[in-house]
């Protein structure tokens, strides 16, 4: 008799189990780069844009979407926040005052998951001219790294750096990535190297607490597999 509860109650269990809903999977965010218009030329006024959805529903509420913009060859990037048109679209005014190859990053981030990735744009010169190569051009390598740090740094206090990596257009994940810093006054001195955090894809993040005020050489290293791969910046701390 007991032996026949206990086996009703083991069915039981097994068949609640069963019906047992899975977790619910977040839906993935996405974005559209679009370009106005499509052809771009010197010295006119491109519309530059990304259409964010979440799922097949337009994200009116993202948290930041920005695009980093360089031409190749050129260390300096500018990142220009962009505004939200409606309907989910997002966009920038931007005008290229000389023909070549550009790079754009857009980086969205909302619903608190982070998209990026790389797009490459051809500028045309005068009256529809191919464009023309940049003299400081150099070879890429196929993984890029663009380092950012918090504005105003103070010496004494905790310092964010940032490595965006990426690999094809695409976010480089599952890497290795240590920042190398020393202070450029002093090159000889110790060289800490501390370890970074994968926040997001392709986004490694760690803190430092600099000892003093003025300028700093960091090291970001990369390794992955047979990848190795590493950029030197600059940063000043007040």
């Amino acid at each position: 008799m007991y032996k026949f509860i206990w086996m009703l109650l083991i069915a039981a269990l097994l068949a609640g189990c069963s019906q047992a809903k899975e977790p619910d999977l977040p839906v993935p965010v996405t974005a559209e780069f679009q370009l106005e218009p499509e052809k771009v030329k010197a010295g006119e006024i491109t519309t530059i844009r990304v259409l964010v959805r979440q799922g097949d529903k337009p994200v009116h509420d993202a948290q930041e979407v920005e695009f980093e913009i360089w031409r190749d060859g050129q260390e300096k990037h500018d990142t220009v926040q962009a505004e939200h048109q409606g309907d989910g679209m997002y966009s920038i005014k931007e005008r290229f005052h000389e023909p070549g190859k550009y790079f754009v990053i857009y980086h969205v981030t909302a619903r608190d998951i982070h998209v990026m990735q790389q797009v490459e744009i051809l500028v045309a010169g005068e009256e529809g001219q191919p464009p023309v190569e940049s003299s400081n051009h150099h070879r890429h390598q196929e993984v890029e790294i663009h380092f950012l740090t918090d504005k105003g740094a103070k010496a004494k206090h905790p310092q964010f750096i940032v490595a965006h990596i990426v690999k094809d257009g695409h976010p480089f994940e599952g890497a290795k990535v240590q920042f190398e810093y020393w202070r450029a006054s002093s090159p000889n001195s110790a060289h800490p190297y501390v370890d970074a955090i994968e926040v997001n894809p392709g986004e490694y993040q760690t803190e430092i607490v600099p000892d003093e005020s003025g300028a700093y050489q960091i090291i970001t290293h990369v390794e992955k597999n047979e990848i190795h791969e590493h950029q030197e910046s600059s940063f000043v701390v007040q």
